[in-house]
């Protein structure tokens, strides 16, 4: 007990808690933020700004993830935050694929806690973001699915079946499915639709090209399905995420 009182007497003394939170801007690979109960960013570090396209944290504050990312991927974040503050325990160890402002994908390990008040209410919550290749415990499965993840990213414009990708590691295609969908979640080919999505999303926010020329260069076998499959992800049609990226709703605005 006598040493609990000296740590609360201790965390007294140091006053601000911003003094400790600036220790996450020597971490580039780990992205902090700080939300209030109604979404608002409150506190960001530097690589967690940067990611959303701003140059400096104190850009992103007040912002929400609706205001940084296409409305069903922002309300699938926020419906995990209602969780974490409603449950009022921790979310550890999620698997997201995020993007960031420029369309670049890369699968992150998620953890959120809910944050008290001095009336042990809920005020809001923190999380942090890490990359999954350097998960620790995880890294071991990422890195035996890494040449599939890899794959798929450097060709998702061409055309791609679940028993090719399960000879690049050694295995059947329904033991392919099983490992994939235990460490990411979602099954092999969903993952191919999404780095097509997800190249669609970075040559739309572009500007450059038809709607049907996009589709191609992505890997759709046309315009029809490219609009069905990327309205499914980002809630969203292409044509409407052209213009609302280029009215500078998503991702920092003009960057």
């Amino acid at each position: 007990m006598e040493q609990l009182a000296a740590r609360e007497s201790f965390l007294e003394e140091v006053g601000s808690i911003s003094q400790v939170l600036a220790l996450f801007d020597w971490l580039p690979d780990a992205h902090l933020y700080i939300k209030d109960r109604s979404g608002r960013f409150m506190v960001v570090n530097e690589a967690s700004a940067r990611r959303n396209g701003f140059s400096a944290s104190a850009e992103i504050i007040g912002k929400t993830d609706f205001d940084l990312h296409p409305p069903q991927m922002a309300a699938a974040y926020v419906e995990e935050d209602k969780k974490v503050m409603a449950g009022r325990r921790a979310i550890p160890e999620q698997i997201w694929l995020v993007y960031d402002y420029l369309g670049t994908q890369r699968w992150f390990i998620s953890t959120k806690i809910p944050l008290f008040g001095k009336s042990d209410e809920v005020v809001g919550l923190a999380g942090i973001m890490r990359p999954l290749e350097s998960a620790g415990h995880l890294k071991a499965s990422y890195q035996g699915l890494a040449p599939v993840v890899e794959f798929v990213l450097e060709n998702f414009a061409e055309q791609i079946e679940v028993a090719s990708l399960a000879e690049l590691v050694g295995v059947s295609g329904s033991q392919l499915n099983r490992r994939f969908k235990k460490l990411f979640g979602i099954a092999p080919m969903q993952f191919v639709l999404r780095a097509r999505v997800n190249a669609a999303r970075t040559i739309l926010s572009r500007g450059s090209g038809s709607l049907g020329e996009v589709a191609l260069e992505c890997g759709f076998y046309d315009q029809g399905q490219f609009g069905r499959i990327f309205k499914r992800e980002t809630g969203l049609t292409p044509g409407e995420y052209r213009k609302r990226y280029q009215s500078g709703i998503f991702g920092g605005g003009e960057l």
